[in-house]
């Protein structure tokens, strides 16, 4: 009885024992997790400008614009509609 329970054991350990790189979260080392994060360099200041930000805004808008519109269209063919009524 003994000896079942502990091949019951290792046989529910062997699943767990995956060789590849990606079987486990990729570990860091306790210095890199405690830094400081480092910030992103600041923008120029022109690229900030409220007219550019504008301009961007407004080109990003009209992008959009333009894809709603695209997608407006019909969803059924024309052909296959008029199969569908026919019948």
């Amino acid at each position: 009885m003994k000896h079942a329970l502990i091949l019951c054991a290792c046989v529910a350990l062997v699943p767990g024992c995956d060789a590849s790189p990606e079987a486990y979260p990729r570990l860091l080392p306790t210095d890199q997790i405690l830094a400081e994060p480092t910030l992103p360099d600041h923008a120029p200041a022109a690229a900030t400008s409220p007219a550019v930000v504008d301009a961007q805004a407004e080109a990003r808008a009209a992008a959009l614009r333009r894809r709603a519109d695209a997608l407006r269209g019909p969803v059924i063919e024309p052909d296959a509609l008029a199969r569908i009524q026919s019948d």
